[in-house]
């Protein structure tokens, strides 16, 4: 019997071959952009192969769909142990271990933190390779089954929910998200929340350190992802104090991927371009136009022209890119629902989706 895409994924990953788990499932995006093992292994195949952009992205889609993964926590630590950043790590660390109070890995790597968590040592684990002790070794996971075991497995689901509370469609309707009360400010944030001294890409005082964080949380809260995201980047670009930074790297990572009907707050070319460190992994949806095409067995790129859909106005060109391949037709118009990154420090695209129009012209 042929093995799908997710049982070679895992084949492949067991005998080590990282590089061959990403080729295997990047094509694939499309047909498991909902699950969660699929983001999973991605992640830390990106991870051993020291992807670490790569690895974050998906990481962070695998929590969009998984919110409390005690391993995809312990995962997400190993990301930042790697680059360094302790105080993170610990923080994902500390979730991992709520959630699953014997989890292994994470004592292990609090443990080490707490004893030899020097930048010098960590340096050392990476050049060596190492740090790989610290990612996590999953023993298996599910890989599709019949169609009708999952509308009947759903349909449990949704009864079960019913019984112990509010569904999701019920929370959305209230206003409720996630619950943030572990992420509020404490009184010693609220009574010094800047640094003092360094060089920072935004000043801000004590009012406004408090008021963005506040402001991001009720953004969340009303799924305005993009609005929240806008103050998050404003805090960690800023002099705020350093928790104050952490706090705002975990809201972020409760943020949820737009569709083309849902993306709300949707900046302007000409926003992001005036300055872009303050929209960085908002999503954006634009029209326009694609030319120089680019396309491997499992990617696709091209230079977008933002704002040429009618041919007579051109507002920019910004390179995009998708890990899939997606049919485009570079004669017509179409839209771009992508979100903001760079490279080199210039602006970039990594596209989620396209529409286009169905006959050429504007």
């Amino acid at each position: 019997m042929a093995k799908t895409v997710l049982e070679r994924a895992k084949r492949a990953f067991t005998r080590r071959r990282y590089s061959d788990v990403i080729t295997i499932l990047e094509p694939e995006i499309l047909t498991y952009r909902d699950s969660f093992p699929y983001y999973y292994y991605l992640g830390l195949s990106c991870l051993h192969t020291g992807d670490v952009g790569g690895a974050s992205s998906y990481f962070q889609r695998a929590r969009q769909i998984r919110m409390r993964d005690p391993d995809l926590l312990a995962a997400q630590a190993a990301l930042y142990l790697r680059r360094g950043d302790t105080h993170q790590a610990v923080e994902y660390y500390l979730e991992a271990l709520e959630y699953a109070p014997g989890h292994r890995l994470a004592k292990g790597a609090l443990e080490f933190i707490r004893a030899k968590g020097d930048a010098e040592t960590i340096a050392a684990l990476v050049e060596t390779g190492k740090i790989t002790r610290f990612y996590p070794k999953p023993q298996g996971f599910r890989v599709p089954v019949p169609a009708l075991v999952v509308v009947l497995a759903a349909l449990c689901v949704a009864a079960a929910i019913r019984l112990v509370g509010p569904t999701i469609k019920d929370a959305a309707t209230s206003g409720a998200r996630a619950d943030l009360t572990a992420i509020e400010l404490a009184p010693g944030e609220r009574r010094d929340p800047v640094e003092l001294g360094g060089t920072y890409r935004y000043i801000l005082t004590e009012a406004q350190v408090i008021d963005a964080y506040a402001k991001a949380r009720r953004h969340f809260q009303a799924y305005r992802d993009n609005a929240a995201q806008i103050e998050i980047n404003r805090i960690l670009s800023s002099n705020a104090q350093a928790s104050i930074k952490q706090k705002a790297r975990l809201l972020m990572s409760y943020l949820a991927e737009p569709r083309f009907d849902t993306v709300t707050d949707v900046p302007s070319y000409a926003e992001v371009s005036a300055d872009v460190p303050l929209y960085l992994d908002c999503w954006v949806l634009w029209k326009g136009m694609a030319t120089n095409l680019r396309q491997t067995d499992s990617s696709l790129s091209f230079d977008f022209l933002v704002g040429y859909h009618t041919r007579d106005k051109l507002e920019g060109v910004v390179p995009v890119s998708f890990a899939s391949v997606i049919s485009v037709d570079p004669e017509r118009p179409l839209e771009v629902l992508a979100r903001v990154s760079t490279d080199g420090g210039k602006l970039v695209l990594k596209g989620g989706g396209i529409h286009q129009a169905q006959a050429p012209g504007p």
